[in-house]
């Protein structure tokens, strides 16, 4: 039975369920979670090879054990989902993706799977469904990495998806004018920041990381969450010395 509402709900959360993080290599992104309190980070790239962290080395257990990466993280993912029920609780308050790029290239047998489940797939003999003719292979990429991300995200109570930057070139009153937002294919990027309560783009400043959460036309960001509205947060520090201070308190606030 369905109430209907007399007066005005009260928010239900403060701090991002989903983030994305995303900006050029080398910027300061794994190394910023890895200092993050509980955070698991899912290294798909082995970019946190430098890096102490709470981590697990998807690429390299892939590796080693000579099976696909995606069978290594839904095997993560179920272990984590088992670890949640018998404590009750989030095992990590966090987790991290990084990178979503790397992740959208691992799910491409899911969405093969996918596709060899319908009709017009039954009798498929490639490999890759990008390589479908008009691009109808782009839509079980698409579901295959929501289905991914959707399962990510009932593992901890926050999911940051770290991503690179990738720069478009558009025209907009009859002049050109470059777009920066997240390296996914066709409209991935798109329907994926929809879907998200922040976006920040990563850059540096001297010695400091901004993390910009203001939309503008020339970047793809923003935020559902009220501190972080037109926000611009300085992440990381480091003195003379190249001693680090990292602020995510700014963004995930108590």
């Amino acid at each position: 039975m369905v109430d209907l509402p007399t007066e005005k709900v009260k928010a239900s959360r403060i701090n991002p369920k989903k983030i994305i993080l995303f900006g050029k290599p080398k910027i300061g992104k794994s190394t910023a979670i890895s200092n993050l309190d509980n955070c698991l980070i899912l290294d798909l790239e082995g970019g946190t090879n430098y890096l102490d962290a709470l981590k697990i080395d998807i690429k390299k257990i892939s590796e080693e054990q000579s099976i696909e990466p995606i069978k290594v993280l839904k095997e993560v993912i179920d272990k984590i989902k088992k670890a949640n029920k018998e404590t009750g609780k989030f095992v990590y308050h966090f987790g991290a993706i990084d990178t979503i790029s790397i992740l959208e290239e691992m799910v491409m047998p899911v969405a093969l799977s996918l596709y060899k489940k319908t009709t017009q797939g039954r009798n498929f003999q490639g490999e890759n469904v990008l390589d479908l003719p008009n691009g109808a292979g782009y839509q079980y990429s698409r579901t295959a990495l929501w289905l991914v991300l959707d399962e990510l995200s009932e593992c901890f109570d926050t999911l940051i998806i770290l991503a690179h930057l990738k720069d478009k070139l558009l025209e907009k009153e009859g002049k050109e004018m470059t777009e920066r937002g997240i390296d996914l294919i066709g409209k991935s990027a798109a329907i994926l920041s929809a879907n998200v309560d922040a976006i920040g783009y990563m850059y540096r400043e001297d010695n400091k990381t901004i993390v910009n959460f203001k939309p503008s036309e020339s970047v793809t960001c923003g935020s559902r969450c009220d501190h972080l509205k037109d926000a611009k947060i300085t992440l990381i520090e480091s003195d003379k010395d190249g001693n680090l201070t990292i602020n995510w308190d700014k963004i995930f606030v108590k």
